[in-house]
């Protein structure tokens, strides 16, 4: 099996190169896609230094939308999904979270960033709240799976969480030590910042209590997403 990286980028001119920079380098990936999701900084300019393939979208179309864009780019079967604002990305970062996948171990392997012992045990064995981690490699069918509508925004992490299970892939979280990301209040300015992280939360809210009490998408047929408009570099 063959990996490739996808980072859903939006304004990471500033930790963007370092993240591209440890995955060039490392063996176990074979392709990169950098999927600019309507980027007003140098993030496509940054993007195209490198030897990888990029897309920019002309709008901001939201997370979720820029991964499919990015799966649908991809020719491999094992996708690593990667944040663009992380830094210190080291070569046993990327082995702990690609190789159980490669080695047939688990179906997804979720990044988890360490936050000491006492919360990973309350966050991880006892479930105290969603894993929402956007660093996760998985097999393309597990992607697949996700109906269009939860494919879009901030829903796309606990829709992939809730349909893996559900259809029976096998889920694996490894705790990430080290690994540092900026936060939102320092990329955007603390008004803007606290106002995208007030939508997330939200967002996140109304998708588990549709995933896991409301249960549409049981009765609902799916709804794909509009198609965007985007300029591919190759």
């Amino acid at each position: 099996m063959r990996t490739t990286a996808i980072i859903a980028a939006y304004n990471e001119e500033n930790t963007l190169a370092e993240v591209l920079s440890a995955l060039t380098h490392s063996p176990l990936i074979d392709e990169i896609i950098v999927v600019s999701d309507g980027s007003t900084d140098r993030t496509v300019e940054i993007a195209r230094s490198f030897d990888v393939k990029t897309i920019a979208l002309r709008e901001n179309c939201g997370k979720g939308y820029a991964m499919r864009v990015g799966v649908d780019n991809a020719s491999n079967d094992v996708l690593f999904f990667v944040d663009g604002d992380m830094y210190n990305v080291s070569d046993a970062h990327i082995e702990a979270l690609v190789l159980p996948v490669l080695r047939n171990e688990c179906d997804m392997n979720i990044g988890v960033r360490n936050r000491g012992e006492l919360l990973n045990f309350f966050h991880l064995k006892m479930q105290c709240g969603p894993v929402l981690s956007g660093i996760r490699v998985m097999r393309r069918g597990v992607f697949e799976i996700v109906p269009p509508q939860y494919q879009a925004r901030y829903k796309i992490e606990a829709a992939l969480n809730c349909f893996c299970s559900r259809s029976g892939y096998r889920q694996r979280h490894t705790v990430i030590h080290n690994l540092n990301h900026v936060i939102k209040e320092s990329k955007r300015g603390l008004l803007d910042g606290l106002t995208s992280r007030g939508d997330m939360m939200r967002e996140v809210f109304l998708v588990l209590l549709d995933l896991h009490v409301f249960e549409t998408w049981r009765t609902t047929p799916a709804v794909e997403e509009p198609v965007a408009e985007y300029d591919l570099f190759e």
